[in-house]
């Protein structure tokens, strides 16, 4: 999978996703909206066949890197708890 970040303002963040899991996507995303300094994220799909789909984070607080970075931290401790 690779991410390109498309647009960046001071506290909205659009990445493109290109050969993207969907399953690790939602799973992120789930993470991000329980964030209470992420406004939302979310998952856009204009055309699957003709664009990169997309990932759109706005925070309230703090940055997109370190709301991002919380999120795949939980999902990595997550699993990680299911190895032991």
């Amino acid at each position: 999978m690779q991410i390109k970040v498309v647009n960046e303002t001071e506290n909205i963040t659009r990445f493109a996703l290109v050969d993207v899991n969907t399953t690790i996507i939602e799973a992120v995303i789930d993470g991000l909206n329980r964030n209470k300094n992420v406004d939302y994220a979310r998952y856009i799909v204009d055309h699957p066949d003709l664009t990169d789909r997309m990932l759109e984070i706005k925070v309230n607080n703090g940055t997109v890197k370190e709301a991002l970075q919380a999120a795949v931290g939980d999902f990595k401790a997550y699993f990680s708890e299911i190895n032991e």
